[in-house]
């Protein structure tokens, strides 16, 4: 094997290793939060959820082995939307709470929040359509905001928003928006009764764990 053979055969193994080694600090760099169930909400929990100025009626979908239900404003005129009842929570800590959801027949865009004291909270806009988020926001004293949507099968997506409370108790609340609205009133008025399909059962509220 003469000299310029053996330098090349070197010049690649190196190289090689190099690139592991890349790869390997880069993966260590992606630190994923981790989350632990706080609330799993169930068809049930729906009876009992606060809707104001909405319809919420059963389908006859069934998803994974899941009832769909249609969510749809009443009104044009008033801000409509779900509210859940009080939901315990550990001050400054972060959660994060996530839906799934699909356009409705009137509508493509989901609102969801996350509601401490008054003006307290997380908001996100999703557009179902698309499949994007449109918006997300916090305000006063709620921190490091995030949201994320993520495709799964058929026209369903999985709508999740988060960030560290400022509150002992949260309420979530979720509805169907529009177009024109913006992050901060998309449960106000609208142009038209838009609506949206939701999974109850895929409704969570997660705590996030340091590990």
């Amino acid at each position: 094997m003469n000299r310029i053979t053996l330098l090349l055969i070197l010049v690649v193994t190196f190289s090689c290793k190099d690139e592991k080694k890349v790869k390997t600090i880069k993966e260590l760099q992606v630190v994923e939060k981790q989350f632990k169930v706080g609330k799993q909400f169930s068809d049930t929990d729906f009876l009992t959820i606060s809707k104001v100025k909405v319809d919420l009626a059963a389908t006859e979908e069934f998803e994974n082995g899941n009832q769909v239900y249609n969510v749809v404003r009443a009104t044009t005129t008033e801000p409509a939307y779900l509210a859940s009842q009080l939901i315990p929570v550990i001050y400054a800590s972060e959660y994060r709470v996530s839906v799934f959801a699909k356009k409705g027949s009137k509508g493509s865009r989901l609102g969801l929040r996350i509601q401490g004291n008054y003006p307290d909270r997380v908001d996100a806009i999703f557009d179902l359509e698309q499949g994007i988020i449109v918006d997300y926001k916090i305000s006063q004293d709620f921190e490091k905001p995030l949201a994320t949507i993520e495709k799964l099968s058929g026209d369903w997506y999985k709508c999740a928003i988060s960030a560290e409370v400022a509150a002992d108790n949260v309420r979530i609340i979720l509805g169907a928006t529009s177009i024109e609205k913006d992050i901060w009133e998309w449960e106000g008025n609208t142009k038209t009764l838009c609506d949206v399909n939701i999974i109850p059962s895929s409704l969570l509220i997660e705590e996030r764990l340091y590990l």
